[in-house]
């Protein structure tokens, strides 16, 4: 027996059986397909008092996990479920195109890392709480919630407690990453009995000045003619916004007139009747979202839309997988055994996010992040309408002048002999990378561009 082999026997036998109670987490997915690592899922309690508990996927690296670094994982929302998401892109499965069974997933991020997927706030996927004020709630509960979950999780998983680790998140998580990794940061200085080993951030999408980011959304529809420039400078004098380097992080609501026409351009630019349907087109201004029918997934067939490469329906599939009955059972999941139908996203869990939070600008705990000597990659899709790179990448540069940082690198980058976008260097420690064709997720609609960023632009950054 090998040494490598010797010692992941150990780990199996003292953290996996006898000393590892975390034993009774391991889990077997319905139809999923035979795999060598493990997986592990449950709840830890944050407050039994309240009956607050967090819900997470653990996923060993395919191969060394031992090895390997740790990275999380958080979607934002804010009330999306980060383990439903592990399902669209950078986890190890996705539903097979009848969602009653799971197929391999050739981009899965557990092929460089252990991977950690948890519910977070409280109110999304299988988060909850016994305490209904508990669902009133914003960016510090979350955070206080997610540090006191690490410091429980590596009491349960000790043997990973002194990995390099990694935290990445998608759209809102430009909030819950920033706010964990700075709390991580400030943790390590003030104990010595725990040490998180902070390697790097990946935001991808990420919300970072709400109400320049929603201008920013104006701007893009102006630059590819879906509404007139006209009506963008009109929504510029009605919102009356502040400007990058005067942000401010006071959350007026907008005015009537700066909604009106907000609303008025939202549906030229998606050529609809409703603010509502284009709510929906915002995530992808160039692919309708899918129009499948749950009925077809019910019955046992299949539903995909396959557009420009990207299968729209994986998303829905997903949210059928982890409705049935189970699925859930198997997960160890739905704590509170409610009925009502499950979403990746906004589901009937009451649910009520401090509308405050999400004005406040995030680019000085970035700051401060970098003054640790801690890298963060940002990445954006091309297509994304939510979040639009233009305004992502101003926020950006903006960061990078306040830490002067200077501009080291603006060129396009490749993927498998195909321009995969452009890549702004700033200094040695900030990256922000474009992804051609990419919707507001990049890892659903790029997978294969997601793996390479994260393998190499984000562990590959600390190496």
């Amino acid at each position: 027996m090998g040494i490598g082999a010797f010692f992941y026997s150990l780990y199996a036998f003292l953290f996996g059986g006898i000393l590892g109670y975390h034993l009774y987490d391991k889990i077997t997915l319905p139809g999923q397909p035979e795999i060598e690592f493990r997986q592990f899922s449950g709840y830890i309690d944050i407050d039994p008092n309240a009956g607050r508990s967090l819900f997470y996927y653990f996923v060993e690296a395919e191969k060394d996990p031992l090895d390997l670094p740790l990275t999380i994982w958080l979607t934002g929302g804010p009330g999306c479920s980060s383990v439903a998401d592990s399902f669209v892109g950078i986890g190890p499965f996705t539903t097979t195109n009848n969602a009653h069974a799971l197929k391999i997933n050739p981009y899965a991020w557990n092929k460089v890392s252990n991977m950690l997927f948890i519910d977070t706030p409280i109110g999304s996927g299988w988060s909850y709480s016994n305490t209904s004020s508990d669902y009133q709630t914003g960016d510090f509960n979350t955070n206080k919630d997610l540090l006191t979950f690490f410091v429980k999780w590596f009491e349960k998983y000790p043997i990973f407690k002194f990995r390099d680790l990694y935290i990445c998140g998608i759209s809102y998580a430009g909030h819950f990453v920033p706010l964990l990794a700075n709390s991580l940061l400030h943790f390590n200085n003030e104990t010595k009995s725990t040490r998180f080993n902070l390697k790097g951030l990946a935001l991808g999408s990420p919300v970072l000045r709400y109400k320049l980011d929603v201008i920013a959304q104006y701007e893009l529809y102006a630059s590819k003619g879906m509404i007139s420039h006209k009506m963008y400078h009109k929504i510029l004098k009605q919102c009356n916004e502040t400007d990058e380097d005067n942000y401010s992080n006071d959350s007026p609501e907008w005015s009537e007139s700066c909604e009106n026409v907000m609303n008025k351009a939202l549906m030229t630019a998606f050529n609809v009747s409703s603010v509502r349907e284009a709510n929906k087109m915002r995530f992808d201004i160039v692919r309708n979202p899918c129009d499948g029918r749950i009925e077809d997934l019910i019955a046992g067939k299949e539903i995909t839309m396959v557009v420009g490469g990207i299968d729209m329906c994986i998303p829905n599939r997903v949210d059928f997988y982890f409705g049935m009955p189970e699925v859930q059972q198997a997960f160890h999941g739905n704590g509170t055994h409610l009925g009502y139908k499950y979403s990746g996203c906004f589901q009937n869990s009451g649910l009520n996010y401090s509308i405050a939070d999400q004005h406040v600008d995030m680019l000085p705990i970035l700051k401060d992040i970098l003054e640790h000597s801690v890298p963060i990659t940002i990445f954006s899709g091309e297509d994304d309408g939510a979040v639009p790179m233009i305004g992502t990448l101003r926020h950006v540069k903006k960061l990078a002048s306040q830490i002067n940082f200077t501009l080291t690198k603006d060129e396009a980058w490749n993927h498998e002999n195909k321009e995969g976008g452009r890549l702004y260097k700033f200094g040695d420690l900030l990256t922000f990378m474009s992804v051609k064709g990419a919707n507001h997720h990049v890892p659903l609609s790029k997978p294969s561009q997601s793996l390479y960023i994260f393998e190499n632009h984000v562990v590959g950054q600390s190496d």
